[in-house]
């Protein structure tokens, strides 16, 4: 015990020391832990406060407009827009209520056509993946002129959880018809006449309207043979060969895959309807104006009795200017 103490009193500088240092050390612990737990409890509380921000500016019919300004342009949307986007609303109020015959009422002609040629073909391609008989979230964004771009999302207020993996992203074309609005959706833009052709080597190309989506686009042509000689549109060797030309001299090719020697064949005297898709993406500056066949095969019988293929030199370029 007398050694403990001599040793305690040689060193209690340093030991109460250590103590003070532990202390203080404790205490800055415990002073951060406090100002995290502030900083936490605001940042949930501002989190709550922009749930309840976004969901306050949903509507009766779960459409939110997120913005008055052009996502791409940032003018201000016109009257207009206004009037495009309460269609908008009206489509998903119909799929909401599960009214899918008016829902299936407010597209265009085209879009049926080209999409849902039935009231089932909707509900089974369409209906049935974007709100599958749910009520859904909407919000609204003018992309360019009557273009929109729209988010669906499960209704997160009744199911207490948002997710981005739920949204389902959409470009719907609002369009007047005899004065009436219909929508072009699932990022179907619309469709154009052209009625413009070339004859050339007894050959006639009709190419006869284009229907415009998103990502790419369809032309419709007409092909009319009358040689002698059973000619082949492309011989697959450069799957560039096939392809349509924008004003600025910008090439996008054809889906060549989609189509097979058969289809691009045409025999003598006959004439044949091709729907032939096309890579590319929608701009509303983007001008076509060439349809290009420029491995055209003028006489397939004697092309297949090449062997080495790349000798055969009886072609013809085809350029239909649209």
């Amino acid at each position: 015990m007398n050694k403990f103490i001599r040793w305690y009193n040689q060193n209690r500088k340093s030991i109460w020391s250590t103590i003070a240092i532990i202390i203080v050390i404790i205490g800055v612990i415990q002073l951060i832990n406090y100002f995290y737990k502030v900083s936490n409890k605001k940042e949930l509380n501002n989190k709550g406060n922009q749930i309840q921000n976004t969901t306050a500016n949903y509507n009766y019919n779960e459409v939110r407009v997120d913005d008055n300004h052009s996502s791409l342009t940032g003018e201000q949307i016109s009257k207009n827009q206004e009037t495009e986007i309460s269609i908008i609303d009206n489509f998903i109020d119909y799929c909401n209520k599960n009214d899918l015959q008016s829902a299936y009422d407010l597209l265009t002609d085209e879009c049926k056509e080209e999409m849902y040629p039935t009231l089932e073909n909707f509900q089974e391609s369409y209906y049935n993946n974007v709100f599958n008989n749910s009520r859904k979230n909407v919000s609204v964004e003018n992309w360019i002129d009557n273009i929109y771009k729209v988010n669906v999302n499960k209704d997160f207020l009744s199911t207490g959880r948002y997710s981005k993996e739920d949204t389902i992203q959409d470009y719907i074309t609002v369009v007047e018809v005899d004065n009436q609005y219909k929508l072009n959706i699932n990022g179907y833009i619309g469709r154009k006449q052209i009625a413009k052709s070339k004859e050339d080597k007894n050959i006639t190309i009709d190419v006869e309207e284009t229907d415009v989506y998103m990502d790419y686009q369809y032309y419709k042509i007409k092909v009319i043979n009358n040689s002698e000689n059973t000619i082949l549109l492309d011989d697959g060797v450069n799957i560039e060969a096939m392809y349509i030309e924008d004003k600025n001299g910008i090439q996008y090719s054809a889906y060549t895959h989609e189509l097979n020697e058969g289809q691009l064949m045409v025999s003598p005297r006959e004439a044949k309807e091709l729907e032939i898709r096309y890579y590319s993406k929608y701009g509303s500056e983007k001008e076509i104006d060439k349809v290009v066949f420029s491995r055209m095969i003028l006489n397939n019988e004697t092309y297949t009795t090449f062997q080495n293929k790349s000798l055969y030199r009886d072609y013809a370029n085809f350029e239909i200017e649209i």
